[in-house]
């Protein structure tokens, strides 16, 4: 085998530009059309499937085209309204001082009530403000204040507030009614707000006595058409003069189920191996090092749930997916309806598996393929010895 010191073409943590990401063109159309005719978006996904990336995606083709000021934040490490106002004041500070020289100076003099301290990260030097925000009353005040801001910038903006159901763990939040109310007032802002739990994401834009009901156009991610992964992986390959069989190409897409995550961790790391020939040996060689690799991992998920819901959740994980808790499951693994129906709903809660909704039925299917893969392979060689 040999080396090659060429950036890997299946990048897997940052967004690298449009040359290295695949498809999603439908709904980056639809996203776009949403922007230019000023409809906010709730963008959801399960995840890993590439719903962030599409986001930046996005973004990118905003900046690209358009006088447009982008805002990217994700809010999944937030447990209050004021983490998530100090939050976003800082995405707009980074994104907008930029463009618009002198925008930190006006913030603090905005927000000169809240105390706002004014530091600087120290890799990478960008300004950092943080305000001393304890009340309801504060929220409201720097909400307001900074939709003020915002609405005077004489330029379009496109605010995108990822893993936004995370209000919903706060206490007693005002942010989807503070942000609602702000929709109508700031006509040169555009929010796109994303997430990957489900439940509450309904129970926020969908629930008539919640603020956002009614308020945004709804758009749904889910897998990558397999024959345009499958163009799509070749042809990165072919670029870097990798050649790689059909054959092996159908049986990553088949082993990862075509998720994006693992689709594209996959061929990062058979890349990285430095074949120059990839046929279903190599391919085979790669789901076994994976495997192994997060085989520590794994094994520390068994201490976590309980030995009912470890059963179901290798019992989906053979099966690749069911739609229902059937009798000749349970039978098969050795399951009581009961517990294995309130497994069900914590291994759902833990998003341990997740729900994909069918046209004609729900299937339920272990989120980490990885591990799907794993737990698959464990099962059938406890078989075997016995």
């Amino acid at each position: 085998m040999s080396t090659t010191k060429a950036t890997n073409p299946f990048p897997i943590a940052q967004y690298k530009g449009p040359k290295d990401f695949c498809d999603r063109n439908t709904e980056l159309s639809t996203l776009l059309e949403a922007f230019d005719n000023q409809r906010p978006c709730l963008l959801h996904a399960i995840r890993r499937i590439g719903k962030t990336g599409l986001i930046h995606h996005f973004q990118h083709h905003l900046n690209k085209k358009r006088d447009v000021i982008t805002i990217y934040f994700d809010i999944l490490d937030t447990q209050s309204d004021g983490q998530f106002v100090n939050k976003m004041i800082q995405a707009c500070i980074s994104a907008i001082e930029v463009k618009q020289d002198g925008f930190i100076e006006r913030l603090t003099k905005y927000f000169s009530r809240l105390k706002p301290t004014l530091s600087f990260d120290p890799y990478t030097g960008a300004p950092e403000i943080e305000l001393d925000i304890r009340t309801h009353k504060d929220v409201q005040v720097s909400l307001s204040t900074l939709a003020e801001m915002l609405g005077q910038l004489k330029i379009p903006i496109q605010i995108s507030i990822d893993e936004f159901q995370q209000i919903a763990n706060y206490e007693n939040t005002l942010i989807d009614a503070s942000i609602r109310s702000y929709f109508h007032k700031m006509p040169n802002v555009h929010f796109l707000f994303s997430g990957s739990q489900r439940s509450l994401l309904i129970e926020l834009f969908n629930n008539s006595k919640k603020a956002m009901f009614g308020s945004v156009q709804q758009v749904t991610i889910t897998h990558i058409e397999p024959s345009i992964y499958h163009s799509f992986i070749k042809k990165k390959f072919s670029q870097r003069k990798v050649q790689i069989s059909d054959e092996a190409i159908g049986e990553i897409l088949e082993w990862t189920n075509i998720h994006t995550f693992y689709t594209q961790y996959f061929c990062n790391k058979l890349y990285a191996h430095g074949y120059k020939k990839i046929t279903e040996k190599e391919v085979a060689f790669t789901k076994s090092l994976i495997l192994k690799e997060q085989e520590t991992t794994f094994l520390s998920y068994r201490n976590l749930l309980s030995s009912i819901q470890w059963k179901l959740l290798q019992g989906i994980a053979n099966e690749g997916f069911i739609e229902a808790i059937t009798s000749s499951f349970l039978q098969q693994y050795g399951l009581a309806e009961s517990s294995a129906r309130q497994s069900l709903k914590s291994l759902l809660d833990k998003e341990m598996i997740y729900e994909e909704m069918q046209e004609d039925a729900t299937r339920y299917y272990v989120y980490d393929q990885f591990l799907s893969r794993w737990l698959s392979q464990s099962s059938r060689s406890s078989n075997r010895r016995h």
